[in-house]
């Protein structure tokens, strides 16, 4: 390995807010990395998917599932629907990589596991 002038590290100063650096030092711990490497990483990595790509993906996800969600109101399986949304979000939840993954206020009903859902832990392989 070079130890060429290119290749040393020095240290440089990053100007941030309390809250930006609060969520800097959160998503670092996160991704399991100290803050430097991180910013680093973030700063020289190529993103994996263009925006673009990902709220077209987003776009077509959301649509689906409210087609999804009004033909099961039409086949009066309204509870099915909330059921299968309370598992994904428990799923969500226990597997989230860092705290600031909350499970969603909107549903008040427990968590109920659903056989043959796809979760995991509801009985059924996992995809």
């Amino acid at each position: 390995m070079s130890r060429g002038p290119a290749s040393r590290r020095t240290q440089h100063a990053v100007q941030a807010t309390a809250n930006e650096w609060a969520r800097i030092r959160e998503l670092a711990a996160g991704a399991g990395m100290d803050i430097s490497r991180y910013i680093v990483h973030r700063a020289t990595q190529p993103d994996p998917l263009p925006a673009v790509v990902l709220r077209r993906a987003v776009r077509e996800l959301l649509l689906l599932s409210k087609l999804e969600e009004e033909r099961m109101a039409d086949m009066a399986l309204e509870d099915r629907w909330r059921a299968l949304g309370d598992a994904v979000d428990a799923w969500l939840v226990a597997s989230a990589p860092s705290p600031s993954i909350r499970s969603p206020s909107r549903r008040s009903s427990p968590v109920r596991s659903i056989r043959g859902s796809g979760v995991p832990g509801d009985g059924a392989p996992s995809p």
